[in-house]
């Protein structure tokens, strides 16, 4: 299952701290999801890359006390490390945040988080929504979806989507070495990344982990894995679980909660939705067939 706990260190800041729906964190990231009460104020200095997106309109004041209210339409928002943030609002309404580290960037993407590279923005107060409000939203929408279904996917695609967004807000350089769309992993690369998907497959290896491995970015992994198999590395991942869990199943009589934790499942239920998604049956289909096969 998704790993949903509810702090809310970062919102002791604000004069009314809204009310966290899901709070979701991986290394490096945290994702949230908020609903705001009828007002409130808030006054900080932000500490990593920071993406919002606000789904519902509300009045908003940004600065000084002194400073008008607007009416802000659903949209956007992006701040970096160091930021000084102040301002409040008037109506209810809910909200998405990223909270993205500095070291999760540079792994990711090879590019340091600064005042150059990140593409700022504020909420559509003075301009119209447009369509970076709208991957923006879609991204993160994507994100909640996942969480709130169970993670089913597993880590691997919550990690793709975080790096999605990150390419989104970034300054990324046109004179950066692009990589081939035909590059491919050699066949001693792609047997150490394959080695450790099956030596962690109880656990939940992280797309940083396998580009540390070969010494690469995030984003050249991902290209060059998916050229190499035909497949994302998240969805590997997951065909590579099923595969272990159905031998596990054929070939003995481990309770099926139990295969599903081997083979790096949340639960059982997780496990037998995977199974549903991908091979159209549930896990007992196996056991079946394989004994009536002996």
């Amino acid at each position: 299952m998704a790993n949903i706990v509810r702090r809310a260190e970062h919102w002791k800041k604000y004069s009314t701290p809204p009310k966290t729906l899901v709070n979701y964190e991986e290394p490096g990231w945290e994702f949230q999801e908020l609903e705001y009460g009828p007002g409130g104020d808030w006054d900080f200095v932000s500490t990593k890359l920071h993406i919002a997106s606000h789904l519902d309109p509300l009045r908003q004041r940004i600065g000084p006390a002194t400073a008008p209210f607007l009416l802000v339409p659903p949209s956007a928002a992006v701040s970096a490390p160091g930021d000084c943030l102040a301002g409040a609002w008037e109506g209810m309404g809910r909200s998405q945040h990223i909270l993205i580290s500095a070291g999760y960037v540079a792994t990711a993407v090879g590019t340091d988080v600064s005042a150059e590279t990140v593409n700022r923005r504020r909420f559509a107060r003075t301009r119209e929504p447009d369509r970076r409000d709208q991957i923006i939203r879609h991204l993160l929408d994507a994100l909640s979806l996942e969480i709130g279904s169970g993670n089913l996917s597993g880590s691997l695609f919550l990690q793709t989507l975080v790096t999605a967004l990150i390419y989104q807000v970034l300054h990324i350089s046109s004179t950066a070495p692009r990589i081939l769309s035909s590059a491919a992993l050699s066949p001693e690369q792609l047997g150490l990344v394959l080695d450790m998907m099956d030596s962690q497959m109880s656990g939940r290896p992280s797309l940083n982990e396998f580009a540390s491995l070969l010494g690469v970015s995030v984003q050249y992994f991902c290209r060059a894995f998916k050229v190499s198999t035909g497949a994302s590395p998240h969805q590997h991942m997951l065909k590579r679980r099923v595969d272990f869990a159905r031998t596990l199943i054929e070939t003995g009589n481990m309770p099926l909660s139990d295969v599903a934790l081997i083979a790096g499942f949340a639960d059982q239920s997780q496990m037998a939705a995977t199974f549903k998604k991908l091979l159209a049956v549930p896990p007992s289909h196996f056991r079946r067939s394989g004994k009536a096969s002996a």
